[in-house]
């Protein structure tokens, strides 16, 4: 018992080290502190921080799953994790190339503007692609 919940532990410690690095890099992606323009109530920052960090969730979920259970599955889970933080932030520089102006700017905007959304389903698509990568 004791073994597993060593685990539980070392995998939730993985996952979290994943989302604050995933946090970490779409904060650098765009202007501003990221946290401070959330709890400022920005919408378009709190839509992509959110939708980032359930889609790397949802990446962690299917890395861990996937990899089997016990400690040597903790490497890989890594990896897969880092892969998907990776593959998120190439998702939204090649949407901010694809689309007019710089979508980092927008995402920073205080008032709501429709390209968070499309912002936001380019991160969970790129998670289901990485998800269905691993199955």
């Amino acid at each position: 018992m004791l073994e597993l919940v060593g685990q539980v532990l070392a995998y939730s410690g993985i996952g979290l080290v994943v989302l604050v690095a995933g946090f970490f890099v779409i904060d650098v992606l765009t202007p501003g502190k990221l946290g401070a323009l959330v709890m400022d109530g920005n919408p378009n920052a709190a839509i992509l921080t959110a939708t980032t960090l359930v889609s790397l969730g949802l990446i962690m979920w299917f890395a861990i799953f996937f990899t089997g259970a016990g400690w040597n599955g903790l490497d890989d889970a890594l990896v897969y994790g880092a892969v998907g933080v990776v593959a998120q932030a190439v998702g939204f520089f090649v949407l901010d190339l694809l689309t007019p102006g710089k979508l980092n700017v927008i995402c920073a905007r205080e008032r709501l503007h429709p390209a968070s959304f499309v912002s936001a389903a380019v991160q969970l698509s790129v998670a289901l692609v990485v998800c269905a990568s691993l199955t």
